[in-house]
């Protein structure tokens, strides 16, 4: 098999890649702030022979052909470079240095894989027969709205065949590929309630508008959206994650503010979803005798991976010896990624790898506890480097 010539002497690679991995971990950035993170990655690429330019602020895109670029073939291979706004506070010898900004998602492993490629690539240069287009994509946190609606709008995918993109997944076994054709995962919408009542001391009650009990009654009333307003085929999730109200115990306040997500996988549910938000927010209104003010934020797209491409990705995982099982158990998922942008423009794939270990706690991702599993390096490179064999081999 060609990937094998491809990969047969990666131990070096492996262990140079997880070095550059920790250093990312070391010294995380949150979205469009990744500019150690983007320079580490320019003088990788630029000692390997490629030409990177920049886009979307600190990302990078950088072609294995530029001079083909439009006149062959391409396959765009991505990794996001951001981390998350939280604390590490784990053992490790290359813990985050920065205060409140922690690689908690594997995006230093994802982003440490794609170097591995570039690298390999690179080496076997002459055997691939079109262009390879490496997309290093900054926020896909969506710190700021997400780094690829802004590669798209700045053209990235522009005489792109395909993109492919991978993500770590501790909840499910080591060596396992999960990927499904179709919804991937869900359409993100943030919502917020302001509940204005008409506070005062809270021995008089009878004389107040009590914002905290209306809003109680809404957090009450949102969990029957999902129950109560869809069939047996569900397909969204509702939460409600932010309740906030009062500094005092004795005054019942004036406001309450409530934040929360709803995730669907189809702009029907999604209406029929928002429709009864609206309806029990304006019910709590009537029944409390308080105003509720609704503001409704719709987040990344469904993620929907095209069947050609998703074909593509279960032909390579059966042929790796290390990939155990491929599945598409627990898909879709209701998590949301802004690699939806780049799906909705071009055929693409995006697949888990799967990181547990039988037997022993694995912390999820923005889990605290949380590292990827550098175990996952060689698999994920074997993954990209034989999609683009199957791609581009005629």
């Amino acid at each position: 098999m060609l990937l094998n010539t491809f990969t047969e002497n990666i131990d070096g690679l492996v262990k140079e890649l997880m070095a550059a991995r920790h250093d990312i971990h070391k010294h995380p950035e949150l979205g469009f702030e990744e500019t150690r993170t983007q320079a580490k990655i320019r003088s990788w690429l630029i000692d390997r022979g490629y030409q990177p330019f920049v886009s979307a602020k600190t990302g990078l895109v950088a072609d294995l052909f530029p001079e083909r670029y439009g006149e062959t073939r391409t396959i765009a291979l991505r990794a996001d470079m951001d981390c998350l706004p939280m604390q590490e506070d784990t053992p490790l010898p290359y813990r985050s240095v920065h205060d409140g900004r922690a690689h908690k998602c594997g995006h230093d492993g994802h982003t440490a894989i794609l170097l591995g490629v570039a690298d390999i690539l690179a080496t076997h240069k002459a055997s691939i027969p079109g262009n390879v287009r490496l997309v290093f994509q900054p926020d896909e946190e969506g710190q700021h709205g997400g780094g690829a609606p802004v590669m798209v709008k700045e053209g990235v995918l522009q005489s792109v065949d395909e993109i492919y993109g991978l993500h770590n997944w501790p909840a499910w076994p080591m060596g396992e590929v999960r990927v499904k054709a179709g919804p991937l995962m869900a359409h993100v919408v943030l919502i917020s309630l302001k509940v204005v009542g008409k506070g005062g001391h809270g021995s008089q009650p009878q004389v107040t508008r009590d914002p905290i009990v209306a809003a109680s009654h809404m957090v009450t009333g949102l969990q029957t959206v999902v129950s109560r307003g869809l069939g047996f085929e569900g397909g969204a999730v509702v939460s409600i994650c932010q309740f906030h109200g009062g500094n005092a115990h004795n005054v019942i306040p004036e406001t309450v503010q409530l934040g929360g997500t709803i995730r669907t996988f189809s702009e029907e549910v999604t209406r029929r979803v928002l429709d009864r938000v609206e309806e029990i927010a304006r019910g709590v209104e009537v029944m409390f005798g308080v105003r509720v003010e609704l503001q409704i934020q719709r987040g990344y797209p469904v993620l929907r991976n095209h069947d050609e491409c998703v074909a593509a990705v279960r032909r390579v995982a059966e042929h790796i010896d290390e990939i155990r099982k491929v599945s598409e158990a627990d898909l879709p998922m209701a998590g949301g990624e802004d690699f939806a942008y780049f799906t909705q423009t071009i055929p693409g794939a995006y697949f888990f790898l799967g990181a547990g270990h039988a037997g022993q706690e694995n912390p999820g991702c923005h889990h605290p506890d949380f590292d990827f599993e550098d175990q996952l390096i060689p698999l994920g490179l074997k993954m990209m480097v034989g999609i683009v064999i199957d791609r581009l081999t005629p």
